[in-house]
């Protein structure tokens, strides 16, 4: 009886020990400098870019009327596409107070999840350099916006969107980065702190994915993606990292196995960056797998079970079990 009780108490503070373990926009600035801007996205849909805009009144009034036209006509650059896509129209706009609401057709819900972010993250920084706005609220055929989760998304701030959109694109930052590579095996993840100095205008988890392409530092650590995968873009919105990266990604490396290589993108954006979630595509689209088995479609979340520290613990655990085990008499 003894020894089956000290069995279970064991067990017990093993699941304790792991119960909390669970499995860009790049802004393009106009040639011209200008205290607006109006967004649009790049012809393959993942870049944000801007041209100057210059209203003819600096009134809150005049300004979201002005606006609220300009992305109804959709007219942008040669070269750049609408934030709205053809079918999608204005049906009402309303201010109120310091809120914008804004009311699309049924036809706004039909975008993918990657470009419905794009596009409420460029209508979104739009219309809040309007004058006296600082919330923007987003509704469909009269009902609430929601996310991936299924949540309202409801009002929206410059602080929604982890982008950032600032005008000094020469501006520098130095930040330190946790990044997952594989071990010699090719089964386990090891971390590497690495610290990068950058430009401001990137985006942290456009940082996170360019370092790792470029491999470890640190000796006995092994890349886990291909040196040539490239970030076609990422934006991180409802706790949500969408990264949307180039074919070569899909190939990986040798003697990584696939877990590995997508966990480590995964894990390394969500040590870094401010998200909950990550949901990977290739070439724009969420179709089939990560090489063999791994679905693009999926919300990937952190997992510690795939790293050195994870593995070293459990097996320290499960010695001192047995050698728990083996020290109580039979009752």
């Amino acid at each position: 009886m003894k020894k089956s009780v000290s069995i279970l108490l064991l067990a017990a503070l093993i699941c304790s020990l792991f119960a909390g373990c669970s499995i860009e926009t790049k802004i393009q600035s106009g040639t011209e400098e200008s205290k607006y801007s109006f967004y649009y996205l790049n012809a393959s849909e993942t870049v944000l870019k801007e041209e100057p805009y210059e209203p003819k009144e600096e009134t809150t009034e005049f300004m979201v009327k002005d606006l609220m036209q300009k992305l109804g006509k959709k007219e942008v650059p040669d070269g750049g596409v609408s934030l709205l896509p053809e079918e999608v129209s204005i049906n009402s706009y309303d201010v109120q107070d310091d809120l914008l609401v804004i009311d699309f057709s049924k036809e706004y819900s039909d975008m993918s999840k990657v470009r419905e972010i794009m596009t409420r993250a460029g209508i979104v920084q739009t219309l809040l350099q309007v004058p006296d706005i600082t919330k923007i609220c987003f509704t469909v055929a009269g009902q609430a916006l929601k996310n991936s989760r299924n949540e309202e998304i409801g009002e929206m701030t410059g602080k929604t969107f982890a982008e950032d959109f600032g005008k000094d694109t020469e501006s520098y930052r130095y930040d330190t980065f946790t990044l997952y590579f594989a071990d010699k095996s090719g089964k386990k993840l090891v971390k590497e702190v690495r610290n990068v100095y950058y430009r401001r205008s990137l985006p942290k988890e456009r940082i996170v994915l360019e370092q790792l392409a470029k491999g470890p530092m640190e000796e006995g650590h092994y890349p886990t993606i291909s040196e040539h995968s490239s970030v076609l873009s990422v934006i991180t919105a409802d706790k949500i990292c969408y990264v949307n990266m180039n074919s070569a990604f899909r190939e990986g490396t040798a003697d990584v196995s696939e877990d590995i290589a997508v966990y480590s993108v995964v894990n390394s954006i969500l040590d870094s960056c401010d998200a909950e979630k990550v949901q990977i595509s290739v070439e724009g689209s969420m179709d089939g797998n990560f090489r063999e088995s791994l679905p693009l479609y999926k919300f990937y979340e952190k997992n510690e079970k795939t790293s050195c520290f994870y593995l070293l613990c459990l097996h320290f655990c499960f010695r001192v079990l047995r050698r728990c085990v083996s020290r109580v008499p039979d009752a």
